[in-house]
């Protein structure tokens, strides 16, 4: 007899970001976590709270870097499909150009230029 591997779903982070992919709109953390256990798609989401599971998820995936954008409180998108805010015209730093470092301390710039 050969032995089946269960099949394990898709991940949590994986279902959101489709849905929301698939969403028309930028939805409330509290629909994406219904959308994403309606849609059984998730073997993984066990426990006795799954919906601060995904608001969890939503949160630190909206950090810089991350597949979310946090558009108001509790309310997300995808990263790719927010708008970015209106350039202010300010110029940004050439890439090549180092940052100079501010001393900490009036005495240690005292060393630093002695």
């Amino acid at each position: 007899m050969a032995e089946q591997k269960a099949l394990k779903g898709e991940t949590v982070k994986q279902v959101t970001l489709d849905l929301l992919r698939q969403a028309s709109e930028p939805l409330h953390a509290k629909e994406i976590a219904k959308r994403v256990i309606d849609s059984g798609r998730c073997r993984s989401l066990k426990g006795k709270t799954p919906e601060a599971t995904i608001t969890a998820l939503l949160a630190v995936g909206a950090k810089s870097g991350g597949p979310f954008k946090r558009l108001a409180k509790a309310t997300y998108t995808l990263a790719d499909h927010a708008t970015s805010p209106p350039d202010t015209g300010a110029s940004q730093p050439e890439r090549d150009e180092a940052p100079q470092a501010k001393p900490k301390s009036k005495r240690r710039a005292a060393k630093q230029t002695a």
